[in-house]
């Protein structure tokens, strides 16, 4: 017979079990029309499950894509803190999360258009800043922030640099990583003979430097 512990454990399992593939299914389903479009019930039916079977887990498919982008904060926090670890001096610990950091997106196109709220349903050109709501932007964006720490740290010691230093240049790596995710994705080094880990080495040695320097 099923202990009180062992049902609760059960249950549990199964939770996590839903969970999973509920995101799972929603990754695919704002890939293919956006998070505007999106409606639970197409989420549900992808899932195999019913949107009664969502809204105890999650309320609105807001949460759900907030979720998923929290949960690809936390992995390439992850990666980065891992990297750091395997390194030793501050230029090596910089590079190797940078590199780190671009790997696991580089691998992962989805999560990069997740991240950059490209998953769109519209026909209009270009980028357009999108969010949650502001509670979820909030705390999202903090966990941006602290996924960035690894970099800010290095950078900090590298030039001995004050607080507002340290941000200019950790937001200055994080738009060059991006952009040269954009340009990996989209093919767009190729005409020019290049290759994003190499311009990504170039730009660290060159950015060590000069901290250094300074």
């Amino acid at each position: 017979m099923a202990t009180p512990d062992t049902k609760t454990e059960n249950r549990a399992q199964l939770r996590d079990l839903k969970r999973r593939q509920i995101l799972d299914a929603a990754k695919r389903i704002f890939a293919e029309h956006g998070l505007e479009a999106a409606t639970m019930r197409e989420i549900a039916a992808a899932a195999g499950c019913t949107t009664g079977a969502i809204y105890p887990l999650f309320p609105a498919k807001e949460e759900i894509y907030a979720a998923l982008l929290r949960e690809s904060l936390e992995n390439v926090e992850a990666a980065v803190l891992s990297s750091l670890a395997q390194a030793r001096q501050d230029g090596e610990k910089l590079k190797a999360a940078a590199h780190a950091w671009f790997d696991y997106y580089a691998a992962r196109p989805a999560e990069v258009s997740l991240g950059l709220y490209l998953f769109r349903s519209d026909s209009r050109p270009g980028l357009a800043r999108q969010g949650l709501g502001r509670d979820i932007d909030r705390e999202l964006n903090d966990r941006l922030r602290q996924s960035l720490d690894g970099f800010a740290a290095c950078l900090r010691r590298l030039g001995q640099l004050s607080d507002s230093l340290t941000e200019i240049e950790t937001a200055s790596l994080f738009a060059h990583l991006l952009g040269l995710l954009t340009a990996h994705h989209t093919g767009r080094l190729k005409p020019l003979g290049q290759e994003a880990p190499a311009l990504l080495d170039h730009h660290l040695d060159a950015l060590i430097a000069r901290l250094q320097w300074e």
